[in-house]
């Protein structure tokens, strides 16, 4: 069933057995930990054990394929949203690029204004009162850093997970994807 699993990596996979034996399980879940999966998990004391705690448990027949969708996390912004919004420019959402002056120098999306993660409080003046505010960098972790500084201060902002990968060769050609 490899071929099922979610393209994403961090997808969160939990593993049971019927009975309760966590030794299958345990080898599944070494199994699919094996196939990158981050978020391998058991759940202790199986199906049964589910119900015996009185968690909701769905009726029906069984899937027979893997159907996985990321939730996103508090203030992340959706990538496919993200994506047409750079293509796209929408008014009253500014984009901020969070990497380093440098980064930012070498290539950068359209649309967009570089403000290092670094000097993001020095700088508040420079985002626009009354305009949403969509932080991106190359992979997600500086722009989630950037969001959770302006949260703190009480400003409304959001954050892309996205890994932004700029062509070396072609200024202004980028790919973005989870």
């Amino acid at each position: 069933m490899k071929d099922q699993f979610p393209a994403y990596k961090g997808a969160t996979v939990i593993l049971y057995n019927q009975d309760g034996n966590i030794d299958a399980a345990r080898d599944a879940a070494k199994k699919i930990a094996g196939w990158g999966y981050k978020n391998v998990s058991i759940l202790t004391g199986g199906f049964q054990g589910w119900e015996k705690a009185g968690k909701t448990v769905a009726k029906g027949p069984a899937a027979s394929k893997i159907a996985y969708v990321r939730k996103l996390l508090p203030g992340e912004f959706e990538v496919e949203a993200f994506k047409k919004l750079v293509k796209n420019p929408s008014k009253g959402i500014l984009i901020i690029d969070v990497r380093n002056a440098s980064e930012a120098a070498a290539n950068a999306l359209p649309n967009t204004k570089n403000i290092p993660l670094e000097d993001l409080e020095q700088r508040l003046a420079d985002l626009p009162k009354g305009e949403e505010v969509v932080f991106h960098c190359a992979t997600g972790a500086r722009a989630e850093m950037a969001y959770n500084v302006l949260k703190k201060l009480g400003y409304s902002a959001k954050f892309v997970k996205a890994k932004v990968d700029f062509d070396k060769e072609k200024k202004g050609e980028y790919k973005i994807s989870e």
